[in-house]
């Protein structure tokens, strides 16, 4: 499907006091400008941009061309973000067939938006519009149908006034970013701290995706419970660290990675399959951290990180419950035995995380499985409890 993206820069800022599109963000290891950063989200995606100029156009457009954008110029930006949208939608290429509509001043919608409403996209007449915990957000991706009937619209109001009537769906994401914009420079203060992380997902929006993936309530337990963990390794690991100097690990990071580690579950390779899904989203570093936590060893010279706490965690969880090591893959051989190549490769794995597990121990000065008891009960009480 040809769809391209419409981008509004063409308003006065007046309410926020600076312009807009050209105001300073986190990107990576640097800061690009909101329109930039926006520019380069689509760009990743491969949809082309349309850029709407109006005021200190001339600087607008220059930022555009430099990102490999097109820009067309609204003569009356004073008539409102509603004159820009038809300014845009007036020049879009004949054969675009859907067009995402987005305001410069929310900046921070992450690709996994922009891709689950590509994905969602049926050819039909019908308007997507993203959503997050129920509350709609931005962009919307109008079919070709609704660009022709938005610029024959006669009546009163801006966009939203314009599609009311037309069919529309909403796609729930798991991206709370897309809801929020910067009309004062209290909202670009919290944008600016927002963007720092954005290349991950908070623990609530990694909930919503493990809901919106479909993973069953008992799949959801686990990862909770080896999330849960997780984090428990990483301030265990930090505090031994911080007596010696050295760097800490992102206990947040550790966190989600392990309620993302099983989204995939059921499906062949499944940790396999979760990095795939996550890079098709654009979560480049969840998937880094969750696509090899079946089986992985680290040379000695390499330090700990998240990827490392969330695969031991996987290991001292069965299902919500905590055991120790051993105990996990004992259970995995008994299930197992009597086939001999199965029983070798669990063997492998059970050493290569005993490995794995006796380093954790000696740089955090605590053993993973007690830790795990902290924030899990037990395997025993499950027993007890005849679970």
């Amino acid at each position: 499907m040809r769809t391209r993206a419409l981008i509004l820069a063409a308003g006065f800022s007046s309410r926020m006091g600076a312009f807009k599109p050209l105001l300073p963000l986190p990107a990576g290891s640097g800061t690009c400008s909101a329109l930039e950063l926006l520019c380069r989200t689509y760009a990743a995606l491969h949809v082309p941009v349309v850029v709407v100029s109006g005021f200190r156009g001339d600087e607008v457009d220059a930022v555009a061309r430099a990102c490999g954008a097109r820009s067309v110029r609204n003569p009356r930006p004073e008539n409102g973000m509603f004159s820009s949208v038809l300014t845009g939608l007036a020049a879009l290429p004949e054969d675009t067939e859907a067009v995402f509509v987005h305001p410069v001043d929310i900046p921070l919608v992450r690709p996994l938006t922009l891709q689950r409403l590509l994905d969602a996209a049926d050819g039909t007449d019908t308007v997507l519009l993203p959503t997050y915990d129920g509350k709609e957000g931005h962009p919307p991706l109008l079919p070709r149908a609704c660009v022709r009937h938005v610029l024959a619209w006669q009546g009163q109001g801006g966009l939203r006034e314009a599609l009311e009537g037309l069919p529309r769906r909403a796609v729930p994401v798991a991206d709370a970013l897309c809801l929020p914009d910067m009309d004062t420079q209290a909202d670009y203060a919290a944008l600016k701290e927002a963007a720092v992380r954005r290349h991950l997902l908070s623990p609530e929006e990694a909930e919503k995706m493990l809901e919106i993936e479909g993973l069953p309530p008992r799949g959801q337990r686990h990862c909770r419970a080896v999330g849960a963990v997780a984090a428990a390794l990483a301030r265990a690991l930090n505090m031994a660290r911080a007596d010696r100097g050295e760097s800490s690990v992102a206990e947040e990071e550790a966190l989600v990675g392990g309620l993302l580690h099983d989204i995939c579950k059921g499906q062949p390779g499944h940790e396999a399959a979760a990095g795939r899904l996550l890079r098709h989203y654009g979560l480049d570093h969840l998937a880094w951290l969750v696509e090899s936590h079946r089986d992985l060893s680290l040379p000695d010279d390499e330090p700990l990180t998240a990827r490392e706490l969330v695969f031991l965690a996987d290991k001292v969880v069965c299902g919500a419950w905590a055991l120790p090591l051993e105990q996990r893959f004992q259970q995995k051989l008994d299930q197992f035995q009597g086939d001999a190549d199965a029983c070798a490769a669990i063997r492998g794995r059970r050493d290569r995380a005993a490995r794995l597990a006796a380093r954790f121990a000696a740089e955090a000065r605590a053993d993973a499985a007690a830790l795990a008891l902290t924030v899990a009960p037990s395997w025993d009480e499950r027993e007890r409890a005849g679970n």
